[in-house]
Parts: structure tokens; C-alpha cells; sequence
């Protein structure tokens, strides 16, 4: 059996089910997202991931016991540490925990890159443990400067600051918030760990990657991101990524050679990553697959790279290959002002977009909503797929000029 640990969503085990694998997961009761249909899983049973790792151990090695694991899954950042470590208990094949944390802090993630790739790599970039190195440090890397966490995902509490004010009020924000981010996951013990960084211009690329257990790596087509930066937005969050990419023959192999460099740089092996890149440059790594990843390479090129996640963890060489050649888009537009949801407009018009495959809302009136600066997620999700690309675009263009998309008090 495959066991996800912690949560999984639509889009991220589908693929499973039809190659016929028996499923099963251990749901983390503190968990806010929403859980995909797992009516046809073998086994769901529930746990409260925030008490001790002996406990979880113990909890997965009872469902070994009485159905048999072949392997753990985990496509959650939260839950990375965790997975590796059930996994290396209980001789189950995976990242190992060293790694593992190497990809939960990107202090020491960036770190590695400028010793074992080169100082330009990654951007120049500094801890904070307070103001006043806060101040001192963003005069040495100068205005603008990017401020963020750095063990949490999806651009949350991410902000690019362009003075001293700015600055300072961003990180009260954040030492104030994301604790409280951090009880609501059930994670009260999280220590909150800050990083400065210099502001990297450039396109926001990923390209997920597979290692194998001898360090082999795999990569997949590099997705092109528009962040709310990109569409007039002042937030970090993804609200958009399409396929394929705006990127010449050269860049693409460029970008490729250096996600490779990167997974070996933190000793990646048995898992699956998911490189960000700003411009030419590595922004960081996660030891897991992208949030909508195997869904838009599912969409444009019918790779499974979800069956070929499992192929490495089954210690089989992954298939990659793709069946078709069309352009894809995943967008989530998020509210662009912090308040009260009232209600999302233009649902009516989706289906009549230009390439309109599927929608999910998922925010509710009444529930509160906002930016990624600010701790929230997006509240609409949209899928789009054509054998045109610019049809695709265009469609993507309509929905960011929807500026009123959300009804916020």
C-alpha cells in the first residue's frame, strides 16, 4: 500500500488509483485543507500530528502491521520532516531527515548552494534574531530587500520592502502572526526562523525533479509562474502557472543543469523536489512535489510524474513520458485586500472562457481572506487547457483583469 501522511488534495493521488495501487492515508487531524475523495482508499484513519514523533512512528506501524506499506507519500511541506523520519524508522524507503531538514530551512539551504555551487547561486542573505540586526543587514544588501520565514510555504508572510519603515512593520507583523500560524496547524512548538535576502529580479520558474536512491536526478519541463507581483498585485502568492514556459532552448538546459546542481547540493536522494528559480538564479527547494505540479504536466503533456514518484520510492527508474503537447494553466487568484469573504464574482463567466477545463471554490462567505503576506490562500482554484497557448494566456490575462473577482467587507 501507499500511505500519505498528513493530508492530500485533489490532484495529487488520482493518478495512483488508476494504475491500480491500494492507497491508504493518515489524515493530521489539525489539518484546515481540504481532503480530496479517498472513499476508494484502503485505509483512513486519523492522528493528531502535533504530539510526539514516537507516537506517529507507532501509528504508522500499526497500519504496516495490519495492511503492509510499501512506501510513504507526502506531497505537504509541513509534513516533510515527519515522513522521513517514520520512513527511516521503520526501514521504509525515502529522503533521508538530514536532507530532509536541510530543504525546511532556507537559511541553511541557501547557504549550501553558495558553498557547493557558488556565491551566485543564490541570493546574498542574512538571520535575523532582531531590529537591529534587521536594519543593519538590509543597509548592506540595500533597498529593495525580501523579507519572508524561512520554514513556511506559498509566499506566505513573503515581502519585498523598499525602506527601513516597511521593513520593521513586516517583521513585527511576522514575529506577531506566524506563531499563531503555527498553533492553528497544530504546531505550537515551531520556532519561527527569519530570513533577509537580497531582492532577486527575474521570472519565477520551477522545474520538479526526481532522485533515485543513487543520487540519480530526473527532471520534468520547467512551469512558468505569474505571482501577484506579476499581475499588479503587491503579494508574492502564485496566481497562475502555465505551460509551456517563455523560455528559449538555452535557458530551459541552463535551468535544468542548475536544479540538478541544487537537489545534489542538500544530498537528495529517494524523494522528489520541486527548484524554484528567480531569473538565472536558485530561490529554494522543497522535498516534495509542487502544490499543482503533477496536475498541469498531467494536463499539457500526460506525464504521471505522481506513478513515477512511486517508481523511485519502489527503487524502479521513473517514466517521465509524456503522451501529448498541449498548454495548460493552474490559476488561483487570491483576494486582494484582507477582510470578510461576501461572496466570489464572474462564476458564471469561467466556463465561458477560452479554454476552460474546471473550477473548485474554496472559500465560503463569511470566512476570512486576503493575501499570502497576510497568512491566507487562495479561494479559487481554475484550470485551463488548449492546444493554443496564447488562448490559454489571454484567458489567464481576463481573469487577473477581474480586480472586483472578490467581494471583500
Amino acid at each position: 500500500m501507499v500511505l500519505f501522511l498528513g493530508m492530500v488534495r485533489r490532484g495529487e493521488f488520482e493518478s495512483l488509483q488508476k494504475q491500480g495501487l491500494p492507497l491508504g492515508i493518515l489524515v493530521d487531524t489539525n489539518s484546515k485543507a481540504r481532503l480530496g475523495d479517498v472513499s476508494q482508499f484502503v485505509v483512513v484513519e486519523r492522528f493528531d500530528f502535533s504530539r510526539p514523533l514516537p507516537e506517529l512512528i507507532a501509528a504508522v506501524r500499526g497500519i504496516q502491521e495490519r495492511f503492509g506499506i510499501g512506501c510513504l507519500f507526502n506531497v505537504i511541506e509541513f509534513y516533510v520532516a515527519q515522513t522521513a523520519d517514520v520512513a527511516a524508522a521503520l526501514g521504509l524507503p525515502g529522503i533521508s531527515p538530514a536532507s530532509a531538514r536541510l530543504c525546511l530551512d532556507k537559511n541553511v539551504m541557501r547557504q549550501r548552494f553558495q558553498e557547493r555551487i557558488g556565491p551566485g547561486a543564490a541570493a546574498r542573505f542574512h538571520v535575523i534574531h532582531s531590529e537591529s540586526e534587521l536594519i543593519q543587514f538590509a543597509d548592506q544588501l540595500g533597498y529593495p530587500c525580501f523579507l519572508q520565514p524561512s520554514n513556511v510555504s506559498a509566499s506566505m508572510w513573503a515581502t519585498r520592502n523598499t525602506g527601513s519603515e516597511m521593513l520593521l512593520q513586516n517583521y513585527r507583523a511576522m514575529l506577531s502572526e506566524v506563531p499563531k500560524y503555527y498553533e492553528r496547524l497544530g504546531k505550537p512548538g515551531a520556532s519561527l526562523s527569519v530570513v533577509l535576502a537580497e531582492y532577486l529580479e527575474g521570472s519565477n520558474i520551477s522545474i520538479d525533479c526526481l532522485m533515485d536512491n543513487a543520487g540519480r536526478v530526473y527532471t520534468t519541463p520547467a512551469v512558468e509562474v505569474l505571482t501577484g507581483k506579476d499581475v499588479g498585485i503587491d503579494d508574492f502568492h502564485h496566481f497562475a502557472r502555465l505551460l509551456p514556459p517563455r523560455l528559449s532552448a538555452k535557458e530551459k538546459a541552463e535551468l535544468d543543469g542548475l536544479a540538478v546542481a541544487g537537489v545534489q547540493a542538500l544530498d537528495m536522494t529517494t524523494s522528489a523536489a520541486h527548484v524554484e528559480f528567480i531569473g538565472s538564479r536558485l530561490g529554494e527547494i522543497a522535498a516534495r512535489p509542487g502544490g499543482n505540479r503533477p496536475r498541469i504536466l498531467e494536463m499539457a503533456y500526460g506525464i504521471d510524474m505522481l506513478h513515477a514518484y512511486y517508481q523511485i520510492l519502489c527503487g524502479e527508474s521513473p517514466d517521465l513520458r509524456g503522451d501529448r503537447n498541449y498548454a495548460a494553466a493552474v490559476v488561483t487568484p487570491f483576494a486582494p485586500t484582507n477582510g470578510t469573504l461576501r461572496s466570489i464574482r464572474y462564476l458564471d463567466r469561467l466556463a465561458e472562457l477560452p479554454g476552460y477545463l474546471y473550477h473548485e471554490v474554496r472559500a465560503q462567505p463569511g470566512q476570512a481572506v486576503g493575501l499570502a503576506k497576510n497568512g491566507f490562500r487562495a479561494g479559487l482554484y481554475i484550470e485551463l487547457l488548449s492546444e493554443d497557448a496564447e488562448v490559454v494566456r489571454r484567458s489567464v490575462e481576463q481573469i487577473a483583469e477581474w480586480s472586483d473577482l472578490y467581494e471583500v467587507e
